[in-house]
């Protein structure tokens, strides 16, 4: 390898995905999905979030067993952050939450799989996020996702944030839904998902419908529950549903995990 390339160094860092076959232009497309403002520079990507996603990297084996990649990788991208003085407050600890994510995304889609030698992030439960230009009535979203709850829904005042709310019910419930105001969108910490593009600058309200079980091992009646609620509200409010790992979705069968899917 050339001198000063670090590319073995950081592939064995990661978070790093592994793929079997050639994507082609599939991986930009879906970026592009994931932040419709993502930059090229300089054979890496930057995203709004300020993750930075470098790849496609063409994977010998002696590449492989320098950076314990599994047998038969034949491309692979790895995941960094921006320095602080560029990530825009974000602290390192949420900025490489956010790369694994990505990572973990694109394997999902893309039937890639993660390594690393960093310990990853703490596990990515099943949640789906519905981002919308306006609030609505409590009463109104107690209506659209009254039929996905498991006993009678209530809202409850969340003590440690003004203006957002609680949707409880006696029983257990199926999956939790939390409201947060417009004005938490302009957080520089946690800002709105990259994903919902122009909507980030309307000041958007979340709310987040989710679950303690991981994402990629939730069952599919759990995972379809939770995609057509939020897609029920999504329509309800003209909001926009984004995953667990942070990529726009279009139907309620795409939270379902991989195995999930191709069973169907």
């Amino acid at each position: 390898m050339a001198l000063f390339d670090h590319t073995a160094e950081r592939l064995a860092r990661g978070p790093t995905l592994a793929l079997a076959a050639d994507p082609g232009d599939e991986v930009t497309n879906l970026l592009h999905r994931y932040d419709p403002a993502v930059q090229l520079r300089r054979g890496h990507f930057v995203f709004g979030n300020g993750v930075l996603l470098y790849g496609p990297t063409q994977v010998t084996p002696k590449l492989a067993a320098q950076t314990g990649l599994p047998e038969g990788t034949v491309t692979a991208y790895y995941g960094t952050i921006l320095a602080e003085a560029k990530r825009h407050y974000r602290p390192e600890d949420v900025t490489r939450r956010d790369a694994q994510r990505l990572i973990r995304g694109l394997a999902v889609r893309l039937g890639g799989t993660v390594h690393g030698s960093r310990p990853p992030s703490a596990v990515i439960n099943l949640r789906a996020a519905v981002y919308a230009p306006r609030p609505v009535p409590p009463e109104e979203v107690i209506r659209v996702l009254q039929p996905y709850a498991s006993g009678t829904l209530f809202a409850e005042d969340n003590p440690d944030v003004p203006e957002s709310y609680f949707l409880l019910t006696q029983e257990s419930p199926r999956f939790f839904t939390i409201y947060w105001p417009p004005r938490l969108a302009r957080n520089p910490i946690e800002p709105p998902a990259a994903a919902i593009g122009a909507l980030r600058d309307q000041e958007p309200c979340r709310w987040e419908l989710s679950n303690r079980h991981p994402a990629d091992e939730a069952s599919a009646d759990l995972c379809l529950d939770v995609g057509q609620a939020a897609f029920d509200l999504a329509r309800h409010t003209s909001g926009v549903v984004i995953d667990s790992y942070g990529f726009p979705i279009d139907r309620p069968e795409d939270l379902l995990p991989p195995r999930s899917q191709q069973a169907r």
